[in-house]
Order: C-alpha cells, then sequence, then structure tokens
C-alpha cells in the first residue's frame, strides 16, 4: 500500500510513450533502477507498481550526465550493458573553459533572464567585465555562470555590469594589473 493506491496513476515512461523522455543525471542512478531502466529499454515495456500486467511503451529516451559513463562502468559503478544500450548517439558537450567563445552569448542570454526575474538595470556588460567573465575557468559550468549573473544583476547599480560588480573568485582570476580591485576594505565590500 502507497499513497495513491487508490487509482491508477501513469509513470514517466507510460507518459512519455510516443515522445522523448529525457533522465537528466544518469550517473547518479542505484543499481535497482538500473536494472528497471534496462529492462525497460531491452523489453518496450514497464509495470506499474502494484500491477500484474505489462504495459508496452515505445519512445526515445535522452540521458545526460557530467561523469563519465565509461569510466564508472570500469570501476563497477554502473551497468555496462545498460551503458552500452544507452550509447546509441552519445553528444559530448566540452566545458566552458573549453569553448570560450560561448561564455559571453550564454551570460548575456542570463543577464537577460535575471533582468526579468530580479529586475535591475544592467542591460550588457562593460568590455571589461565580459573580457573578465570570458577569462575565467568556469569549474562550474554553465550552472555557475547562470547563478554568477543572477549575483552580479543584484549588485550592479548602473546599466552594465562592471568589473565591481562581478564575484570575487572572477575579479581575483585575471583582472590586468591597471583592474585590479581595492584594497577588501568593508566601505569597498559595502
Amino acid at each position: 500500500s502507497f499513497t495513491g493506491a487508490d487509482r491508477n496513476k501513469r509513470g514517466l515512461f507510460e507518459e512519455a510513450s510516443g515522445g522523448t523522455l529525457f533522465l537528466d543525471e544518469i550517473s547518479e542512478t542505484t543499481p535497482a533502477l538500473q536494472v528497471k531502466l534496462l529492462r525497460a529499454l531491452q523489453e518496450g515495456e514497464i509495470r506499474r507498481v502494484g500491477d500484474n500486467h505489462p504495459v508496452k511503451v515505445s519512445g526515445r529516451l535522452v540521458a545526460a550526465t557530467n561523469k563519465g559513463l565509461a569510466s564508472l562502468v570500469k570501476e563497477g559503478k554502473f551497468r555496462d550493458d545498460l551503458f552500452y544500450r544507452l550509447k546509441v548517439f552519445p553528444i559530448e558537450i566540452p566545458p566552458l573553459r573549453q569553448r570560450t567563445e560561448d561564455i559571453l552569448p550564454l551570460a548575456e542570454h542570463f543577464l537577460r533572464k535575471a533582468k526579468k526575474k530580479i529586475g535591475g538595470k544592467a542591460a550588457r556588460f562593460s568590455p571589461q567585465a565580459a573580457e573578465a567573465v570570458k577569462a575565467y575557468a568556469w569549474p562550474g559550468n554553465v550552472r555557475e555562470l547562470e547563478h554568477a549573473v543572477e549575483r552580479m544583476m543584484l549588485i550592479a547599480t548602473g546599466t552594465s555590469i562592471m568589473p565591481d560588480d562581478l564575484p570575487p573568485e572572477i575579479q581575483e582570476s585575471s583582472p590586468p594589473a591597471s583592474q585590479k580591485p581595492a584594497a577588501a576594505t568593508l566601505e569597498n565590500l559595502e
């Protein structure tokens, strides 16, 4: 018995049947869930919780991860049969630090998004701030970039994001000598 057991409820595979199901962070699935995913992919059917009859499903599965599944297979942390079942058409997207030409367009997109969400005056990056944003390594990738831009929008007081509006780690990563931020006094931080 479980909550909602008084009626049939369609699961994700059933809802996506005939379409596309996106599974994010597939590398984080438990071994038990990996078995169920493999069975659903191989047999084209699922069983609802508490049901004895299989339900046919078909569609496309797109899975994403920020970890190398091949290395997880070698370590015994991900099923090799599921890995090869998923590896029909792998697309590897390099991290931002390897595709610097994408950083500023993404940052500008996130700036427009933050302006709608938060408000604020800033509508562009100053040339110095843009250079600093492009020069930063972005170890947290796109998520870090998005949240950093939101922070910039919260701090910015003018119509452009200025170097002083950047998070400290970006300011410290590669500011030109002539653009080094002032000493971190309480007044400057405020």
